[in-house]
């Protein structure tokens, strides 16, 4: 079973409730005391969690009409990725 780890860096969100009702819905939870933080499990190989991850946050992104945010991602015991989220590109890895 891998652990996955979503941290969010938003600036402003309109619709956050259509976020968190998709994101919930989609098997991660929020994380205690922590803003846009979510921890999920997954069966599936690294690489399909990975795109599975991407494709849950984009669509709700799509839902909360958010325009861009920054994705921190830690997938198992593999160092944490960062990622920037734009309407254009989706997810771009940032170093």
């Amino acid at each position: 079973m891998i652990e996955v780890l979503v941290v969010l860096d938003i600036e402003e969100i309109l619709c956050k409730q259509e976020f968190e009702e998709y994101i919930l819905k989609e098997g991660f939870e929020s994380v205690d005391n922590e803003p846009f933080a979510y921890i999920g499990k997954s069966d599936t190989p690294f690489f399909n969690t990975k795109a599975y991850i991407f494709e849950v946050f984009s669509k709700a992104f799509e839902a909360a009409k958010l325009d861009k945010c920054k994705m921190i991602c830690q997938i198992s015991s593999n160092a944490p990725e960062v990622y920037l989220y734009t309407k254009e590109k989706f997810f771009t890895e940032l170093k």
